[in-house]
């Protein structure tokens, strides 16, 4: 019995990777408790099981019945690798490891500055994060990212960690390497109070555009200024003559502050607008506005970013700025669907034919599945997928 514990998107794909190598009866889950068994921003391992038919079972139940490996992705329980009859028992950490062990390792990178981050597989150990390393993947985050974009970014190369070592941990026993102390770092639950958080002006401007992104999650929360959310921030160039927190100026779209060395521009949430200058393709809005959302890849209730929206709407060059940008060419809304394939409905509507082949030729996933399980071609006629993507292999 091989077990995936966890949640949210990563805990899924583990399932359903597993589920192309096994049959669903050599399977089970052990779901996190606050798992609502349906699918929201991020997907439910509860459903997914439930839609494969495979059985849920509980931490205790896992201990006697794991016989080939057991799996944690996002899991919320303390394992005590003890109680397992089997050594494959492995965990895939947010974070590169020995560094950021423990809780919030999407705000601390960004807090501290840094300019990259990682994930790593490694055993579990009774202690928190300390097992031994199997593998790690490393990446550099972009100057505009927030914490939200780096937990998706840790989901993705967490997936591709699973691809590339799924068969090997449920094979037998892997070469790891134990994790150095110099570097490590820990922080508990308790080292965030997130119903305290605010903007701090007492402090340096870089370190207030750095809270700013650390904790910038429109699914949890934006910082607020005075009541106000606010989606980014920037360094000013004219040093501060004011007391920390005094209002230098305001308009609608931001406000001016002074801190410890450099005034700061606070930009005021203005996702709607974004989106809908996206739908009309008015670049001269779009550019107007970038600061004025949560990074290129934010996105409303519905999962909708920028790019989709635009994509939808055969807004070429709105498309074609946002790439630019660095928006990324496979953020799919809450159901899976792609920026690719809203495309190919302003294709065949005649809206835009050209915003299809730039998002391809800017590496968009032509094989992504949607959350479905259905492929781009899955919705295309056989006359459509010959006019679109004659040059894709089957």
């Amino acid at each position: 019995m091989i077990i995936i514990a966890g949640k949210n998107n990563i805990a899924v794909h583990g399932l359903e990777l597993a589920l192309n190598h096994f049959p669903a009866e050599a399977l089970a889950v052990v779901c996190n408790r606050n798992d609502s068994g349906a699918d929201g921003w991020q997907r439910s391992l509860r459903a997914a099981a439930v839609r494969h038919g495979v059985q849920e079972i509980s931490l205790d139940d896992a201990y006697t019945t794991t016989r080939t490996a057991f799996l944690s992705l996002e899991f919320d329980q303390l394992v005590v690798p003890s109680r397992f009859s089997v050594p494959n028992l492995f965990n895939i950490h947010f974070s590169q490891l020995p560094a950021y062990k423990g809780m919030y390792t999407s705000v601390w990178p960004l807090l501290h500055g840094q300019h990259e981050a990682g994930v790593t597989l490694h055993y579990l150990e009774p202690g928190i994060d300390t097992g031994d390393i199997v593998a790690q993947l490393t990446f550099p985050m972009a100057k505009w990212w927030t914490c939200r974009d780096l937990y998706f970014a840790f989901n993705q190369h967490a997936g591709q960690l699973l691809d590339q070592w799924f068969l090997r941990l449920v094979g037998g026993p892997v070469q790891a390497q134990a994790q150095a102390a110099e570097g490590s770092s820990y922080f508990s639950k308790s080292t965030i109070d997130y119903a305290t958080l605010g903007i701090e002006p007492i402090t340096t401007a870089w370190a207030c555009v750095n809270k700013i992104r650390a904790f910038s999650f429109r699914e949890y929360q934006l910082l607020k200024w005075q009541g106000t959310p606010i989606a980014s921030a920037s360094v000013l160039p004219s040093k501060s003559t004011r007391r920390p927190g005094v209002v230098l100026q305001q308009t609608d779209h931001h406000v001016d502050i002074a801190t410890i060395d450099f005034d700061v521009r606070l930009h005021f949430d203005r996702l709607p607008a974004m989106l809908a200058a996206c739908e009309k393709g008015d670049l001269d809005a779009v550019v107007a506005l970038e600061k004025n959302i949560a990074g290129f890849d934010d996105a409303n209730e519905k999962g909708w970013t920028p790019l989709i929206v635009a994509s939808y709407a055969g807004a070429y060059e709105v498309v074609r700025w946002l790439l630019a940008k660095g928006a990324s060419p496979d953020r799919s809304n809450h159901k899976g669907t792609t920026p690719l394939m809203y495309a190919k409905d302003a294709y065949f509507s005649g809206r835009c034919r050209k915003t299809f082949s730039l998002l391809r030729e800017s590496g968009a996933d032509v094989y992504a599945r949607d959350y479905a399980g259905k492929l781009l071609s899955d919705y295309l006629t056989p006359a459509q997928c010959a006019e679109l993507l004659s040059d894709v292999n089957p």
